[in-house]
């Protein structure tokens, strides 16, 4: 199993695994709000001009040919980074794949000055977080679409106001 960085190049491959997940019932979304991420807020288009911005991250899980998952986090803003989707296919899941993703985007962002990594979770998924040093810091009940939403966040290193002046 290799992390890639996806570029341009890797964007289908990145895609069909995202919308698979999707479809099949990520995050346990309905079907009305899959259907809008996978058309709307996170159609193909969009991720490829985040990538071509630099205005976040995805890297994939692979081996061979086949993607067995990614991840899609945000570059830091004001020291924090943001991890925005993880996900693995089912077939794959258990086998510390998330768990390497995850330590990657980590390593990436500490290039960035991060000193704080963020994310919004379920309440089934928090353990897995938990295991990689997140801490449980709020709840909102109804947040984003409606979803209810466990934050998490998790210190990786410390805040230096010299960090603003380093251009990276």
């Amino acid at each position: 199993m290799v992390i890639i960085d996806t570029g341009q190049a890797q964007i289908d491959d990145f895609y069909d695994c995202f919308s698979e997940l999707m479809s099949e019932g990520y995050g346990h979304f309905s079907p009305g709000l899959r259907q809008h991420f996978l058309t709307v807020d996170y159609p193909k288009k969009n991720f490829q001009f985040w990538l071509e911005r630099s205005v976040r991250k995805i890297l994939l899980a692979k081996e061979g040919s086949e993607t067995l998952g990614f991840l899609v986090g945000d570059y830091a803003y004001g020291g924090v980074g943001f991890v925005s989707w993880l996900g693995i296919r089912n077939k794959y899941r258990g086998k510390g794949f998330g768990t390497e993703l995850y330590n990657e985007y980590e390593k990436f962002i500490k290039t960035k000055n991060a000193h704080l990594i963020e994310l919004f979770t379920f309440a089934e998924v928090k353990p897995f977080y938990e295991k990689l040093g997140f801490k449980e810091i709020g709840i909102r009940e109804e947040g984003y679409f409606g979803q209810k939403n466990v934050i998490m966040d998790k210190k990786i290193g410390e805040w230096v106001d010299l960090n603003l002046l380093v251009k990276k």
